[in-house]
């Protein structure tokens, strides 16, 4: 029975191994051809006719396979290289994009202090603003209630005076045609105290429908 020969791991540093196997059959059949066996010696020499065949396709198909594993390491290693740039090109832009950030949020926490500073000093002007009107508002209450107070005094006078004449007196509705003298006539009194007890400073100046104040 013919043992098949060992394969054995092929690596790029490696190189080809000829597999053990192989080396034993050949070394057997070369002493069987020099020991000159006849026809026996033809049988030997086929069988390693065969075995060189066998082993010359072997060897191309393990070169082949050896190529191709070449390409493969090759197509990988062009792959980690193209990893290992993309992971350098993240790294970078995941650093701008760090930086970028750290320059936004002091950015904004500038802008938070900027804007709390011009918040309070809106808030302080608007108090002082209110401050001022709330002044000024006193002063022109004061002033109003200033001139309340005055023209109550006047209207208080002014009742006082025409409730005395009215309880003096009468009172009279000027007609079409009268005149201060032709009501005073009328009524038994003078010019002069039917203008002051009405506040008339011109006698000649009333009106129809004016509702005059008689003194008695």
């Amino acid at each position: 029975m013919r043992r098949e020969p060992d394969s054995r791991p092929v690596g790029r540093s490696a190189g080809y191994r000829v597999p053990v196997g192989l080396v034993v059959i050949l070394l057997l059949s070369l002493g069987m051809l020099q020991s000159g066996c006849g026809t026996g010696g033809l049988a030997v020499k086929k069988d390693v006719w065969e075995a060189q065949d066998e082993f010359e396709r072997r060897q191309a198909g393990l070169s082949e396979k050896v190529l191709r594993l070449e390409s493969r390491i090759t197509t990988l290693e062009e792959d980690i290289s193209a990893i290992r740039r993309a992971i350098d090109e993240l790294s970078g832009q995941l650093s701008d994009v760090d930086s970028e950030f750290s320059r936004g949020l002091e950015a904004v926490r500038a802008g938070q202090e900027q804007l709390g500073i011009e918040l309070e000093n809106r808030i302080r002007s608007v108090d002082q603003r209110r401050e001022s009107d709330r002044e000024d508002l006193l002063d022109r209450l004061d002033i109003v209630l200033e001139e309340v107070a005055s023209e109550n005094r006047r209207l208080r006078e002014e009742m006082d005076a025409i409730r005395a004449a009215m309880a003096s007196g009468g009172t009279h509705t000027v007609e079409r045609g009268e005149t201060l003298a032709s009501i005073a006539a009328d009524y038994g009194v003078t010019v002069s105290e039917i203008a002051a007890a009405n506040d008339i400073d011109n006698p000649n100046l009333i009106s129809v429908g004016q509702e005059l104040v008689i003194p008695r």
